[in-house]
C-alpha cells in the first residue's frame, strides 16, 4: 500500500467514524467532538504555513479571534442575519491576514516568527482595550445559534459538513501546482526563486489561505461556546494551533485532524482528573518531537505501510515456496 493511498484512507475512515459518532455519543462528548472538528481548521492554518511552506507562525490566533469577533459583533451589535454574520466574520479574519501577511512574508526565519507574535499581541490588545466596540475583557456573551442549530447534535453535523468541505479543498490545494510550489519554497527558497517562482507572492497567498482557515474556525467556535473573549486572539491561543499541528504531523494531510482530535479529547479527559494539564501536554509534545518527527499521522501512515509491505512480502514467499517442484511450502521447511 502506497503512502498516497494511506493518506486518503485515513481521512475516509475518520469520516465514517465522525458520522457514526454523531449518533452514538452523549451530550457532553458530542460537544467535545464538535470542538475537535472546529479545531482541525485552526490546526490546519498552522500546518499549511509550517508543514508545507516552511513558515513558523505563532500568530494564527489573531485571525481566529478577528473572525470570531467579526461574527459576534455583526450578530449582537448590528443584529444582522446569522448567515451574513458568518460571511462577515470569515471576511474580517481573512482581510486581516492579508493586511498583516503583506508585512510578515517580507521577513523569514526567526524574524517572521517574531513578527507573527507581534501581530497577535497587537490584535489582542486592540480587542482588549476597545471596550465600546468589543466589550473589552468582558467579551460578548449570549451568542446563541438560531432555531435548529441550537441543538448540539445538529450543530455537530453542520460543523462536520463545513470541515469536510474545507478538508477537501485543502487536499486539492496540496495536490495542485501551487501546493508543489509551496513545498519547493519550504525545501529551498533560493532555488525556487531561480526557477522563476515568485516566492513572496506564493508565501502571501499561503498566509491568506491559512488566515481563511483560522477565521472559519473562529466563526464556528462562537456558537459552540456562546461567548467571545479577548484571550481567543492572544499568542497562548496560537500555541494551541502549534501544538495540535506538531502533534498530528504538520506536513501530513491528516495531521491537523488527528492532532485536533487527540488534543481536544485529552483536554476534556485529563482535566477531569488533574489540574496539571500543561505538564501532561508538554510531555506528549516532547515525546512527539523526539520520537515521532512526523507526528501521530506520520507514525500511523508508516505503520500501515510497514504492515502492508510485510504482508506482501509474506505472500511472495508463500507463492515461491508453493512453486518449488510442485510441493507445498510446508514440505520444504525444516521441522
Amino acid at each position: 500500500m502506497s503512502k498516497s493511498r494511506v493518506s486518503i484512507l485515513i481521512p475516509l475512515l475518520g469520516g465514517v467514524t465522525s458520522v457514526s459518532a454523531g449518533l452514538l455519543l452523549g451530550e457532553f462528548w458530542i460537544g467535545v467532538a464538535t470542538e475537535a472538528l472546529i479545531m482541525t481548521l485552526f490546526a490546519m492554518s498552522f500546518s499549511l504555513l509550517y508543514g508545507h511552506t516552511g513558515l513558523l507562525s505563532f500568530g494564527q490566533a489573531a485571525y481566529f479571534g478577528v473572525g470570531a469577533y467579526g461574527f459576534a459583533i455583526s450578530l449582537v451589535r448590528f443584529e444582522l442575519p446569522f448567515l451574513l454574520c458568518i460571511v462577515i466574520g470569515i471576511a474580517a479574519g481573512t482581510l486581516w491576514s492579508f493586511i498583516t501577511g503583506y508585512i510578515c512574508v517580507r521577513l523569514s526565519g526567526i524574524y517572521f516568527a517574531i513578527m507573527t507574535v507581534v501581530v497577535t499581541q497587537s490584535t489582542f490588545y486592540v480587542i482588549f482595550q476597545w471596550y465600546g466596540f468589543t466589550g473589552g475583557d468582558d467579551g460578548i456573551q449570549g451568542l446563541f445559534p438560531p432555531g435548529i442549530l441550537s441543538h448540539s447534535r445538529v450543530y455537530y453535523y453542520v460543523a462536520l459538513i463545513v470541515v469536510s468541505a474545507v478538508l477537501f479543498g485543502y487536499w486539492k490545494l496540496l495536490r495542485s501546482p501551487f501546493g508543489l510550489s509551496l513545498r519547493c519554497i519550504r525545501e529551498n527558497m533560493l532555488r525556487t526563486q531561480f526557477v522563476g517562482i515568485d516566492v513572496q507572492r506564493h508565501r502571501l497567498k499561503a498566509f491568506v489561505i491559512a488566515g481563511f482557515f483560522a477565521s472559519i474556525a473562529g466563526v464556528f467556535y462562537v456558537p459552540l461556546t456562546r461567548i467571545v473573549v479577548p484571550q481567543m486572539a492572544n499568542w497562548h491561543s496560537s500555541g494551541n494551533a502549534v501544538f495540535m499541528g506538531i502533534l498530528g504531523g504538520p506536513s501530513q494531510f491528516s495531521g491537523p485532524l488527528m492532532g485536533a482530535i487527540v488534543w481536544v479529547f485529552l483536554d476534556a479527559f485529563v482535566t477531569g482528573f488533574t489540574e496539571h494539564w500543561s505538564l501532561i501536554i508538554g510531555s506528549i509534545i516532547f515525546v512527539t518531537v523526539f520520537f515521532m518527527p512526523g507526528g501521530l499521522s506520520g507514525l500511523l501512515t508508516a505503520s500501515i505501510i510497514g504492515v502492508a509491505r510485510k504482508e506482501k512480502h509474506r505472500e511472495r514467499k508463500i507463492t515461491k515456496g508453493e512453486g518449488l517442484n510442485g510441493r507445498d511450502i510446508a514440505d520444504t521447511e525444516p521441522d
